[in-house]
């Protein structure tokens, strides 16, 4: 029985179930090639969950069991989507799979759904193409509609842009070295001064300890940019980690100033803490505070504030597919928090300080809404800027930020 192919059917089904992917190891116990080859399955099903499931739904018995579903699924999706595995070798091997872990009938079933899509697998790719757009794309529909009323024309390609592979960008800490040298260091691409792409985080990873750079999005890069931090500053990160932007803020501040990041989860603090600790930051400081709440003797204190608030993620569904089969309901609890967080980072600017709101979302009713209402209703307070990347741009993902004002 193929390992690979097992263990990429195990993390699928989990996924499938409710597990994140960015937090189950994914062919734990294998290496190399084989790791490889079962998160490319596994990922590239969940990207795709929608789709196959339609593409079955004519062949599946009323009482045919999830297990044996996911299964199909990942069988189809090599057929389908991986153009160097031989639809014989998938069919071959996921039947094996079902036969061991479901019986011979189970097994019968599989074989005999999946060769029967080799039989006219043309036909059916080709009607993939006449699907509905949330089908075609993988989407939950509410939320595939949501953000076509918001996007219209770019709405499919924004989600086209949600498949495949994107470079990894790693934002340089030049306390230590130069763009240069870590582009050179990985074999990879100087964007800017502060940040270089790799073709996948693996690359990174390996290196990561000398604390030379961090993994960061480079719209995430841009909104720490966007807040313009500078030597000796104060500066207060609302909802710090897993601490990427106050990271980042130290080192346009050269390491001198001082920096409070605050998180809701104490069990997270600690990555703030070991990240500065490898990147050689020392003006760190952090602590737990509930976002929603400011602490009373830092209000009017900070010429700087991040406001990165908890949200959907409808940003990032390429590198956390499972959020795209989320209904817009699932979001609507944030709002209100998302709202009263902004209010309360707020009151920490000093006169002529400058907040940056941000989220890794492209739902305007947690961008563009949340802002206009906080800047109607609080006086004193002016939108510098703002912008949203979208995945097709050179950014590869999705990304709201606002620059704000307090001018009095």
């Amino acid at each position: 029985m193929d390992k690979a192919r097992l263990a990429a059917f195990k993390a699928f089904k989990r996924i499938w179930d409710g597990a994140y992917s960015n937090l189950i190891a994914i062919g734990d116990g294998l290496t190399g090639i084989d790791r490889a080859f079962a998160v490319s399955i596994a990922i590239g099903t969940l990207e795709r969950a929608v789709t196959l499931e339609h593409i079955l739904a004519s062949s599946l018995k009323k009482d045919t069991k999830s297990d044996v579903l996911c299964l199909l699924m990942t069988g189809l999706y090599q057929i389908l989507y991986m153009d160097r595995v031989p639809d014989s070798a998938a069919c071959d091997e996921t039947v094996t799979i079902a036969k061991t872990l479901f019986g011979a009938k189970n097994g019968g079933f599989v074989n005999a759904v999946l060769r029967g899509i080799c039989r006219s697998k043309e036909a059916v790719i080709t009607s993939v193409d006449s699907l509905e757009p949330h089908v075609r794309f993988s989407a939950n529909k509410e939320l595939y509609e949501l953000l076509e009323s918001q996007y219209g024309k770019d709405t499919e390609a924004i989600f086209n842009a949600f498949f495949g592979k994107t470079e990894t960008f790693l934002r340089v800490n030049p306390l230590k070295s130069n763009a240069n040298e870590v582009a050179k260091q990985l074999n990879g691409v100087v964007i800017n001064d502060s940040c270089v792409s790799v073709s996948a985080a693996s690359d990174a990873v390996k290196y990561i300890d000398d604390g030379n750079y961090y993994i960061q999005g480079l719209a995430s890069q841009k909104a720490v940019r966007l807040l313009d931090a500078s030597r000796g500053q104060t500066v207060i990160d609302v909802c710090a980690c897993p601490g990427g932007k106050s990271l980042g803020a130290a080192l346009d501040m050269n390491n001198e100033g001082t920096i409070y990041s605050f998180d809701i989860h104490k069990n997270k603090l600690p990555l703030i803490e070991k990240s500065s600790k490898k990147l050689g930051i020392s003006i760190i400081s952090t602590d737990v505070q509930d976002a929603r709440v400011a602490r009373k003797e830092l209000i009017g204190s900070a010429d700087r504030v991040i406001c990165d608030v908890p949200c959907s993620g409808t940003g990032v569904m390429g590198s956390k597919p499972e959020i795209k089969y989320k209904s817009p309901s699932d979001f609507s609890r944030l709002y209100e928090t998302q709202r009263e967080i902004i209010r309360s980072a707020a009151t920490y600017l000093k006169p002529d300080g400058i907040m940056v709101y941000s989220t890794c979302s492209i739902n305007k009713l947690e961008n563009e809404d949340n802002v206009h209402a906080f800047l109607k209703d609080c006086k004193g307070f002016k939108l510098i800027r703002e912008e949203t990347c979208l995945p097709f741009n050179s950014e590869k993902e999705g990304f709201y930020m606002a620059k704000i004002k307090r001018e009095y």
